[in-house]
């Protein structure tokens, strides 16, 4: 059998070569196939049901197939989907009271397989989230539902239980973790229960592209469809390739084989660059990559401690040789586009700092170097997900910034699938430390993921993280719709965050993007679930 040329070898071969373009009003490289973009990625998903997938690859894929009720542009700006606007106080869509949320539906929308989409599906939808048959992932905003109800086939009311001004963000909007579409109400079972599971095997969606094929392991095939209700697509196809690594998919990006990248890394800049007819760009992006930290351990219960490690991370180190510039200093807990947002001073590396905080807790160097207190040495462990090179990078020179205060830290790698399952270290409390990155919620309500109520499984404080004077803060957050007042109040419990570190933002993330410079009008959008356009994008 050939061996492959090494990939050093192809992109130089590549970057010295000369592309030809097509004349006409459509410019294309000899290698790009007209109206077909092939796509490559690392993951293949678990199944195609997007209510119980986490894997990011399956909010791409939802997005091609399927559609929201609102969804973010490029800009960060809601807009509405398969609802014709989002809600708010100004044009009567959310009530005084903040309990009734009208949503007025898309007329002469179809699905893929011809049948009308109505309000039906919107409460089907919602009752397969609700229905405990199915092992829904992430049921955080439809839980505050009291009753949801059709008025007419384009009309939904939706009635809570109780105020709560991240509804629009969280109900059937692809702004988080846990972004969920809505499914046909006609391939559901009573109350939406997930019989046989068909949309796992074979999703029909209103979206603009229907899945053809499914070859697992190798690739999946989509094809337009030419019923979507924004307009016919301009891609009549979409190739997206499952390869073995990053080096690999560079590899086929170098030779033409592939027109975009899913997720490409930072640390393949330089390859990237060197490819004639290909476009590296960045755009904006709600996600950081953070290190959690479990303050019910008896090491890490103090606000010193938590400090000091904080204090401990080269940051400045991490962004130039991990990420090569590409993303940001972190300023807040928050994402850019959240009301409430201030710009903190930003986290540095100050070792003397952290040594002083941790002999001020009580850790003091023995005479082997290592902290100490009531005779027990001050050893973490951090877990963090296996064959992401990036993340092995960062623990390796937090290790020995640690190291060189006097703490010992331990390196333990999960696969994706096992560290966020509902028995990995992290659901389970088996952890110190964490390192992972993730897209920040669209509203600034962090009170699930840090009220001292919320610890999981009763919601996600995975940190088991408490502060009484955070939870009034974030409590009183949801007392108003109204953005003017809520903005002062999450300024402030953002502040409280910085301060008390229930967890270290090592960086805010920027999106990175890897593409033919032939595909056009490809603009993610700052969200979990970027590809809110696609039916614009062509090649």
């Amino acid at each position: 059998m050939r061996r492959a040329a090494p990939i050093a070898t192809v992109l130089l071969a590549v970057a010295c070569s000369r592309p030809t373009v097509l004349g006409g009003h459509n410019l294309r490289h000899p290698w790009t196939i007209a109206h077909v973009l092939r796509v490559a990625d690392v993951s293949e998903p678990d199944h195609l049901n997007p209510y119980l997938s986490e894997m990011d690859i399956s909010y791409d894929i939802a997005s091609l197939v399927y559609s929201y009720l609102v969804v973010s542009d490029a800009r960060g700006h809601l807009i509405g989907d398969l609802a014709q606007t989002v809600p708010t106080l100004a044009n009567g869509g959310i009530s005084r009271d903040g309990r009734t949320y009208v949503y007025h539906l898309r007329h002469g929308v179809r699905w893929q397989d011809g049948k009308r989409f109505t309000a039906a599906d919107v409460i089907a939808s919602w009752q397969a989230v609700m229905n405990p048959h199915n092992d829904t992932f992430e049921r955080e905003g439809y839980d505050r539902v009291a009753s949801i109800v059709a008025r007419g086939p384009y009309t939904i009311v939706v009635r809570l239980r109780t105020r709560y001004p991240p509804f629009v963000s969280r109900f059937f909007a692809p702004l988080q973790e846990g972004a969920k579409p809505i499914l046909p109400a006609h391939l559901l079972g009573e109350n939406g229960r997930f019989e046989g599971d068909r949309l796992a095997r074979h999703p029909i969606g209103t979206g603009p592209f229907e899945l053809v094929r499914w070859v697992r392991g190798d690739r999946m095939d989509f094809r337009r469809f030419t019923g979507y209700f924004r307009g016919t697509p301009h891609l009549h196809r979409i190739e997206l390739r499952f390869m073995a690594d990053q080096a690999t998919i560079a590899n086929a990006l170098a030779t033409h084989r592939i027109d975009l990248i899913v997720h490409p890394q930072t640390a393949l800049l330089p390859q990237y660059r060197a490819i004639a007819g290909v476009t590296v760009a960045q755009a904006a992006w709600n996600a950081q990559d953070s290190i959690v930290i479990d303050a019910g351990r008896p090491a890490l219960a103090s606000r010193r401690v938590r400090r000091a490690l904080a204090a401990s991370v080269p940051y400045a180190r991490i962004l130039r040789a991990v990420t090569r510039g590409v993303d940001r200093p972190a300023h807040n807990s928050l994402p850019p586009t959240a009301i409430g947002y201030v710009r903190l001073p930003a986290r540095r590396f100050d070792p003397a700092q952290a040594a002083a905080l941790l002999a001020r807790a009580g850790w003091r160097r023995s005479a082997g170097g290592t902290r100490r207190r009531d005779g027990r040495a001050l050893a973490l462990t951090v877990v963090t997900i296996a064959g992401e090179s990036n993340f092995a990078r960062i623990a390796l020179l937090w290790q020995a910034a640690l190291r060189a205060i006097g703490v010992d830290l331990r390196i333990k790698t999960y696969p994706y699938r096992t560290i966020f399952a509902p028995h990995g270290p992290i659901y389970s409390g088996r952890y110190d430390l964490a390192l992972y990155g993730d897209t920040l919620n669209w509203d600034p309500n962090v009170y699930d993921y840090l009220g001292c109520d919320r610890a999981y499984p009763h919601g996600q404080n995975i940190f088991r993280f408490c502060d009484p004077a955070l939870d009034a803060l974030e409590r009183a957050g949801l007392r108003s719709d109204d953005p003017a007042v809520r903005a002062p109040i999450y300024a402030a419990a953002s502040r409280a965050i910085w301060r008390d570190v229930p967890y270290i933002a090592l960086y805010d993330r920027r999106r990175l993007i890897v593409r033919s410079s032939d595909l056009r009008n490809y603009r993610p959008n700052p969200t979990s679930t970027p590809w809110w356009n696609a039916w614009q994008w062509d090649i």
